[in-house]
């Protein structure tokens, strides 16, 4: 991988060759990882706007008191390459694949002439991460599913589930606590939300309450801040007022689109957000 530098820092971007060999690598092992059903963001689950509205109706039917709503600090850069060579061994057999994949999980980065390879973490930015993502946490995702009365579902590293009582919530944080402890990880603390439903959360990108769903403070927030960037980064090419409207325009467009699967049926097309 190649270090190459962006507006938030230093990125490691792999080749357009290793992508594609990536590529080729999740196709043929994407049928041998285990890959829960409740894991969301592997292809073909549905969409997230359907995740929302799922988790919406629930939340509405009030049988549902409390959330706990997570996600985990810096996952896939705190990911044990150990575990992931472990996971590896048990479900791919063919000895061309498994080196290919060991070449994935021990990269190296170059950066200014010199090499090295990062002591923990794989690198994102190919088809194959986002699955091997999915797979580590298998047993995770098992586990919370198979508690009774407990809506539970995962996105990456986004971890949301309802129960009805304050005692099942406690139970269900204390095994959440102890899986990330085993595996290395944590709960992000700006992104965890723990306490009863009537308080709202946000859960990607949406702020669900069992009165109303609508975009959530931080995507809107988000929003605003890509869109000044974008109007001003296009005056910097040298685009003209108007053209750099045309093209701020369009992207809004399409963050409208996504912000329609974030709101209740009743509040139409207009942005709107707990608060306002």
């Amino acid at each position: 991988m190649q270090i190459w530098h962006a507006q938030g820092g230093p990125v490691a971007v792999w080749s357009a060759a290793d992508a594609l060999v990536l590529k080729w690598v999740a196709l043929q092992v994407q049928d041998l990882l285990p890959v829960h059903l409740n894991c969301m963001h592997v292809q073909g689950r549905g969409g997230t706007g359907t995740m929302v509205r799922s988790l919406w109706e629930h939340v509405r039917s009030d049988r549902y008191g409390f959330v706990c709503r997570t996600d985990i600090r810096g996952y896939y850069r705190h990911i044990r390459k150990d575990a992931v060579s472990r996971l590896v061994e048990r479900h791919v057999g063919d000895p061309v694949l498994r080196d290919l994949l060991e070449q994935y999980v021990r990269y190296s980065v170059e950066y200014g002439g010199e090499f090295r390879t990062p002591a923990e973490g794989i690198g994102r930015g190919c088809a194959l991460s986002p699955l091997i993502g999915a797979a580590l946490l298998y047993d995770m995702d098992a586990h919370f599913t198979g508690i009774k009365e407990v809506p539970y579902a995962r996105y990456m590293d986004d971890f949301v589930l309802l129960t009805r009582s304050r005692w099942q919530l406690r139970r269900c944080v204390r095994d959440l606590n102890q899986f990330f402890a085993m595996d290395g990880f944590e709960k992000h603390p700006e992104k965890t939300r723990i306490g009863r439903v009537e308080k709202g959360f946000d859960w990607l990108g949406a702020w669900i309450t069992p009165a109303d769903l609508t975009v959530a403070p931080r995507a809107l927030e988000n929003h605003r801040q890509r869109t000044l960037r974008l109007y001003e980064r296009a005056r910097r090419k040298g685009l003209s007022k108007s053209e750099a409207r045309v093209l701020v325009q369009r992207y809004v467009g399409r963050w409208e689109r996504w912000a329609c699967s974030r709101r209740s049926a009743h509040r139409g097309t207009n942005v709107s957000s707990r608060g306002q």
